[in-house]
């Protein structure tokens, strides 16, 4: 009897076997050499005009790119809102965490933008989970996790909060912050405070290939401040989405800080709440 009540796991002993879990992943995580900078996706190439883009389109485009990227980031904020619904893409992902640089992760997202909802499927690196689903104002606004491996098989699927401790020993930014309008609405307020300030430089640097598209490439240089995400800040405006596919920070020594690409966007390809259930997502979610 004794035997049986000691291997029948509680809710309370599920977490803290979790929790401990967690933490010991993150452990060994810790202690592994510094990862290798991958090498960026993107290819450097001339200034031709590209698909549906017309030549006078493109040179207001640039114009902006090389006298005022506040207003640059402010369409292309416009045209998110207004054109984009759901999308869906392969997010690569490489974070310098606690000074260590972690491998680059590859993820198949799903995005829905009301109510706002991200669906992952790590298919590179792995940290600790190998699916997050999250749905703004369900769960009680906790993403739900599948640990992966044994932990996975052992306890199914589990609930973290984005910004739980846990959670962001393995991220720089939680799961609330993902997507493009999020990454325009970052860069914004970042070269709205420099411009407060009358600090930084910013320049457009010319034109580059991001998974076989034709991008322009932007640059921010700030100087050292603890409110400044980094000292270098490099994103790459798509020319037909209008939207930033792509950004890489260096801090004051140089070093990676992180670097985010999208690959493999479709746009509007008719997403629904349907698409954001856990059975939706190879996730069997356990009734308590």
């Amino acid at each position: 009897m004794m035997k049986n009540r000691f291997f029948c796991f509680t809710n309370r002993r599920a977490r803290i076997i979790v929790g401990l879990l967690l933490v010991g992943m993150f452990t060994v995580q810790c202690t592994r050499s510094h990862a290798i900078r991958e090498q960026s996706p993107v290819m450097a190439i001339s200034g031709e005009i590209v698909g549906s883009i017309g030549s006078e389109q493109q040179r207001k485009i640039e114009q902006l790119a090389k006298t005022d990227h506040i207003k640059l980031l402010r369409q292309a904020l416009e045209n998110c809102r207004n054109n984009y619904r759901d999308y869906t893409c392969v997010f690569v992902k490489q974070e310098r965490i606690h000074g260590v640089l972690k491998p680059q992760q590859e993820m198949e997202v799903k995005f829905l933008d009301e109510p706002f909802s991200v669906s992952m499927r790590w298919i590179k690196n792995a940290p600790t989970a190998e699916r997050i689903l999250f749905v703004r104002g369900k769960y009680n606004n906790m993403m739900l996790v599948k640990p992966k491996g044994f932990l996975g098989n052992l306890l199914g699927v589990v609930r973290r909060a984005p910004d739980s401790p846990d959670v962001m020993a393995n991220t720089l930014k939680p799961i609330t912050d993902f997507g493009f309008e999020n990454m325009i609405k970052n860069l914004l307020r970042t070269y709205k405070l420099a411009a407060s300030r009358h600090e930084g430089v910013s320049k457009f640097a010319g034109y580059a290939r991001l998974d076989g598209r034709k991008v322009l490439v932007l640059k921010r240089v700030l100087p050292p401040r603890e409110d400044y995400p980094a000292k270098n800040i490099t994103w790459y405006l798509d020319l037909e989405y209008f939207v930033p596919v792509g950004i890489e920070a260096t801090d004051w020594n140089n070093n990676l800080i992180y670097s985010y690409f999208y690959k493999n966007i479709r746009f509007n390809v008719g997403l629904t709440p349907e698409d954001f259930t856990p059975q939706a997502n190879g996730m069997n979610l356990k009734r308590k």
